[in-house]
């Protein structure tokens, strides 16, 4: 990814601990919206949470990895 802003909101939903970025993944795959989502645009969302979805892979296939 080569967006600052979209490089600094990842970092920032990932400062709010694993149990957070799982609810975002959630409700973002369902098309809700959360605070997180604001100012973003469909595309930029959906670049945001393939990210996302990418940390948390390699968290998960890191059993103990994610402490919340």
């Amino acid at each position: 990814m080569n967006d600052p802003a979209l490089e600094q909101r990842i970092t920032q939903i990932c400062e709010l601990g694993c149990t957070r970025v799982r609810e975002i993944i959630i409700a973002w795959e369902q098309e809700r919206a959360t605070s997180e989502s604001d100012g973003l645009s469909p595309g930029a969302r959906a670049q945001v949470l393939a990210e996302l979805q990418a940390i948390m892979a390699v968290y998960d296939a890191r059993k103990g990895a994610c402490k919340e």
